[in-house]
């Protein structure tokens, strides 16, 4: 891709008008699958190769490049972890193709937990009586997956996040709240924004909450954040039951 493509993308999704700006989201999501498939090609070859010299160096009994060999594992791991991301706020990755299944929220939402428990984050759970979505697992795992992800960054290890289920109508809403230092209304309003974000570095900034909204519009949901300085946030995830 050509940086001409990148300014026609831009200047197609800021459009004013709702025509507009559905086919300049279109294709963003089409440049993201696009880069994500040819990144994936890429670092397989690296990630492949990588791993070969690995097993030569300790065959060989070579120990002198183990720290650099894993390092760039680790990088390269990021990378296809971004990918990954990439792939899926974009709708063409493999879980795409995944069945709709009834999953039981009670059943899948403990799982998630316990990697955020044991660093310490107090979880409280207020969990209705079983509801049954249906939707991809993958899709759905991922996306409450980039909610606690961001409820416990913005909570802090020591911290707090409440989450609740419950039925509303023919829709069940998963709502996570952290007590965290919350959004100017400024940045709330761009928040679900594709590649928008407020941190300096990282990768995957900006992909969180728009693989989340994303994923609910596909389902026929939404998500809703709300939002006050100095007292946190709290993410709907409304998806049909």
């Amino acid at each position: 891709m050509t940086d001409n493509s990148m300014t026609d993308i831009d200047s197609h999704s800021s459009a004013d008008s709702p025509a507009d700006a559905s086919a300049g989201l279109s294709r963003v999501e089409l440049f993201a699958a696009q880069t994500a498939h040819d990144f994936n090609n890429f670092l397989t070859g690296i990630l492949g190769n990588l791993e070969l010299m690995q097993r030569r160096a300790q065959r060989r009994g070579v120990t002198d490049f183990d720290d650099y060999l894993e390092g760039a594992r680790l990088a390269a791991s990021r990378a296809a972890h971004f990918t990954q991301r990439l792939a899926a706020f974009s709708g063409h990755d493999a879980r795409g193709g995944a069945p709709l299944t009834p999953l039981a929220l009670d059943a899948v939402i403990p799982g998630l937990l316990e990697p955020l428990q044991a660093t310490g984050l107090v979880i409280d759970m207020e969990l209705a009586a079983t509801t049954e979505i249906f939707c991809a697992a993958a899709q759905l795992e991922l996306a409450l997956q980039e909610l606690l992800d961001n409820a416990a960054e913005a909570a802090g290890t020591e911290g707090r996040i409440v989450l609740r289920t419950e039925r509303a109508g023919n829709f069940a809403v998963i709502s996570i709240t952290d007590h965290g230092p919350g959004m100017a209304p400024e940045i709330l309003r761009r928040a679900k924004e594709p590649f928008f974000s407020t941190r300096t570095s990282g990768a995957g900034r900006g992909l969180g909450l728009a693989i989340v909204e994303r994923f609910a519009q596909r389902s026929g949901g939404t998500l809703e954040l709300d939002s006050i300085e100095g007292q946190g946030t709290t993410a709907r995830l409304r998806l049909p039951a």
